[in-house]
């Protein structure tokens, strides 16, 4: 047997050659890489926002408990709304999300996952209006439906004007609590993205999601721009569920929906 030097260097060069990749090969694989990273971007984006919907919904209970044991220990009646939108005659103390956190088995999460507005108060936030200690900005991605509001209620039932006082002000009287919103998603972007409500009443015209988008984030979840009827958002219920609920799903006009309580269904 031969076992010269050049003889086994040169065979050692052969297997090298033979088992190395050529450029074709190399660009075959890049190619399958690119690929399966291109099919699998989309299902992971998908399962990213699958879960921030659901911590979403966890918030969203939450708050509907702690909604409960405030009525429990407040003869029946809703918390009320605190912030005026826009941020005029902010009260922090009395906003209702700073009063359930003292009902709440654990605290209340104040940001859905899925909240990109630029107005929180951290790092490069933008105050909504303001400057220094008078900047107003966004403190919760949830608002409360205005007709549950003593002083925001914007009407009666069948349209009729509000009572002095108000109405829907304690639990027992809204006949269909699991079909009456109490919790929303409030816009990211626009005048009430530092308010704790929106002002339903104002959803009219020819493009009613358009109109809902400037103080709701129906599409929070679901639904690029423009916004329309299938956009997905999330809401919590006086019953304490939470659901992810298409906007056609909760308001098709001011005599179907899921806001007033005279016409809840």
């Amino acid at each position: 047997m031969d076992h010269r030097p050049d003889r086994v260097a040169a065979h050692g060069v052969r297997h090298a050659a033979l088992s190395a990749f050529t450029l074709v090969e190399l660009l075959v694989v890049i190619g399958i890489i690119a690929v399966l990273v291109a099919l699998l971007l989309p299902a992971l984006s998908k399962a990213r926002a699958d879960a921030n919907r659901t911590k979403c919904l966890a918030n969203l209970r939450s708050m509907q408990v702690a909604q409960a044991l405030y009525a429990s220990e407040n003869r029946g009646y809703l918390v009320q709304a605190g912030f005026a939108h826009g941020g005029a005659h902010l009260n922090v103390a009395a906003a209702w999300f700073e009063v359930l956190q003292r009902y709440g088995s654990s605290r209340l999460l104040p940001r859905c996952p899925s909240d990109t507005s630029p107005h929180w108060q951290d790092g490069d936030g933008v105050p909504l209006s303001g400057a220094g200690p008078t900047a107003i900005f966004r403190r919760t991605s949830y608002g409360i439906n205005d007709f549950l509001d003593r002083d925001l209620c914007p009407w009666g039932p069948n349209f009729s004007p509000v009572p002095a006082g108000g109405l829907y002000v304690k639990i027992s009287q809204i006949r269909r609590t699991s079909v009456t919103i109490q919790f929303l998603e409030m816009a990211y972007l626009g005048e009430f993205a530092a308010a704790d409500h929106p002002h339903i009443e104002n959803w009219a015209g020819t493009n009613v999601p358009a109109s809902a988008a400037k103080g709701v984030q129906i599409n929070a979840h679901r639904g690029k721009l423009p916004v329309s009827k299938q956009s997905v958002a999330n809401y919590g219920f006086l019953d304490g569920h939470a659901e992810s609920l298409r906007f056609d799903d909760v308001f098709r006009s001011f005599t179907h929906n899921k806001f007033d309580p005279a016409v809840a269904q």
